[in-house]
């Protein structure tokens, strides 16, 4: 009688609470060697595409070119950069990964040999830096893959020398480490080289490879819930580029090792549509929409590629063959993975990338965004770009409410991005704190005063507060956003609201209506911009670059100034902003709860 209570219980409890239990997952047993990514046999069809040349053909002979260099280099060396061995890691990655890459496409004893040159001095580091996880995550895959790949040519000693250093400098030092109850890049990245390095060892250490790919699939979906349903990704174009990547090499480990993704991918329409929000991220003269920590530069995103394949669309293509077209295999931090795009890339017909039939994006994720662009042939088309969001989220900026726009080919209202974490380490900011106080909010590129928003008296916005974009406007006649911005402002004005807009003619507006609060006020309204100004008059600024001239028009029935300030350094901290300026204006003297509104327009001269 009491077992068959206790059977009840336990029935209706999993009722109630079905996300608490949960069937055990089962881990089968791998492949054989290789079964990494790229399992044997499966060369012939990439090798088959590089013959033919094209695209295909021309990203193969980079990846050569690059190993062929490699052999009067010596192997990497044990050099930290401040408090870390990242680009070490980095460049290990890439070595080993272009130069198995080679082999196994190629031959060549050389290819081979060199690899495991670079594999056996790393295994002879003191250790991979697992007090800052990310170096450690990509030591592990750089040694799984050249492990795996290579696994049947490298002698028994160079085997037992490499695994015990996978097992050892590798995943067991994961064990307490806080990627696992993250769900950023950390998260993606760390998994990643975690399950690479459990699936490379499986037959020396079955249980301890076996959990590990375990506690992997348990943490990697809080990561995968970062993306909005859109596709949207919170950290932005840069972190895209690094957490998604990884995000693939994990997918594809597991898909190669087991036939499968052992569940994990269930449900993620979100990750695969964000290879449409990237594609939507570029502006048309190959800058980037660079809010957070992110570059300004358009890179290579090779992983589009593989996105392509699984999604059915290789438009998402078009804007990487547009640059590369223009550019070349100009990449960022993930280039270490570029074999990737061949694996990908080969399997896709060239002639069936269109460029893509959309020209507006918005999502509502944590950071939600609107973007629009004219069209997708001219450098001259324009672009605008919305944010709302929260400063205090991973890698964020004060830049709620913010906008860019480029059109004709001029950066009229930028974002300069990111500073190079090192560069401030070094002086002793705090950067990685981000309550309201924090330093972090010091630093010039990152805090109110760079980014193209209202400030009142000077003062720091409130940073943990989060700004939906609550209208967007699609037609013809008016592209763009509305956004709630009175908590950004807490305590300073009553009320608060942004509208962000083009017109029929693709001229920006940008409109603000507030409240004013308890006390006087002044306001200023910011906007960082590549071209040179002048002040024309008491409502109006020229911009000018490269030939082409538009006028800031300020209008309002309030008393306001027209301001220009340079975007030099504040702090001997800060980074130079060569060829940009802060333009805008003052509103002065907003009394108590006085009701004022603003409007900013930019049209052609």
């Amino acid at each position: 009688m009491r077992k068959t209570l206790m059977i009840a219980i336990a029935a209706a409890l999993s009722l109630l609470f079905p996300r608490i239990i949960r069937a055990e997952r089962i881990i089968p047993e791998p492949c054989g060697h290789p079964r990494l990514i790229l399992k044997e046999g499966e060369e012939t069809r990439i090798r088959e595409a590089t013959f033919q040349g094209g695209l295909t053909g021309e990203a193969y002979s980079y990846i050569k070119d690059y190993s062929n260099k490699l052999m009067t280099t010596p192997p990497c060396e044990r050099v930290m950069t401040g408090r870390r061995l990242l680009h070490v890691s980095r460049e290990v990655l890439k070595r080993v990964f272009y130069l198995s890459t080679v082999y196994r496409l190629d031959g060549g004893r050389k290819y081979l040999d060199r690899a495991v040159e670079e594999m056996l001095a790393v295994c002879r580091f003191s250790d991979w830096n697992p007090s800052h996880f990310l170096d450690v995550a990509e030591m592990t895959m750089a040694l799984s893959i050249g492990y795996d790949w290579l696994y049947k040519d490298i002698l028994e000693d160079q085997r037992i020398e490499i695994r015990d250093a996978i097992l050892v400098k590798g995943l067991r030092p994961s064990e307490g480490q806080w990627f696992f109850t993250s769900n950023n890049n950390w998260n993606q990245v760390c998994n990643a080289g975690m399950v690479c390095g459990a699936l490379a060892v499986w037959e020396d250490a079955p249980e301890e490879a076996r959990a590990m790919v375990s506690k992997c699939l348990e943490s990697n979906p809080l990561s995968l819930g970062s993306y909005s349903k859109e596709g949207c990704y919170p950290e932005g174009y840069g972190y895209w580029e690094y957490g998604t990547s990884f995000q693939i090499m994990l997918i594809s480990a597991l898909e190669s090792a087991f036939g499968s993704d052992l569940g994990l991918m269930d449900g993620q329409d979100g990750f695969y549509n964000s290879s449409k929000f990237m594609s939507m991220m570029p502006t048309p003269s190959h800058k980037v929409f660079s809010y957070f920590d992110g570059g300004r530069n358009q890179i290579f995103q090779s992983m589009q590629a593989w996105m392509a394949t699984r999604t059915g669309d290789t438009s998402v293509l078009y804007p990487e063959i547009a640059f590369h077209d223009e550019k070349g295999f100009i990449m960022g931090d993930t280039d270490r993975l570029f074999p990737m795009f061949l694996i990908s890339f080969s399997g896709i017909d060239p002639g069936s990338i269109s460029r893509p039939s959309y020209n507006i994006y918005s999502c509502s994720c944590l950071e939600p965004l609107f973007i629009y662009r004219s069209g997708w042939e001219s450098p001259d088309d324009t672009y605008l770009g919305v944010k709302g969001g929260c400063p205090a989220d991973n890698h964020g900026h004060i830049d709620s409410g913010s906008f860019v726009f480029e059109s004709d080919g001029v950066g009229w209202a930028v974002d300069l991005g990111s500073q190079n974490y090192n560069s401030l380490e070094s002086k002793g900011v705090d950067l990685w704190t981000r309550g309201q106080e924090s330093q972090r909010w010091d630093v010039f590129r990152i805090g109110a005063e760079s980014h193209n928003i209202l400030t009142v008296n000077g003062k720091r916005p409130v940073v943990d507060v989060r700004i939906p974009i609550r209208e967007t406007w699609r037609g013809r006649s008016r592209k763009g956003a509305g956004l709630p911005m009175t908590p950004f402002y807490g305590g300073y004005l009553d009320s608060c609201y942004r509208k962000v807009y083009l017109d029929k003619k693709d001229n920006l507006h940008v409109e603000d209506f507030f409240i004013g609060g308890a006390t006087k006020q002044n306001l200023f309204w910011t906007m960082c911009t590549e071209a040179e100004a002048r002040i024309l008059g008491p409502s109006a600024i020229e911009l000018r670059k490269d030939g082409k001239v538009r006028i800031l028009r300020l209008k309002t029935r309030h008393y306001a100034s027209p301001r220009i300030w340079p975007t030099t350094p504040r702090h001997d901290y800060d980074a130079p902003n060569p060829g940009t300026c802060l333009v805008g204006f003052e509103v002065k003297n907003v009394m108590p709860h006085e009701k004022v509104s603003i409007k900013v327009s930019l049209i052609p001269d």
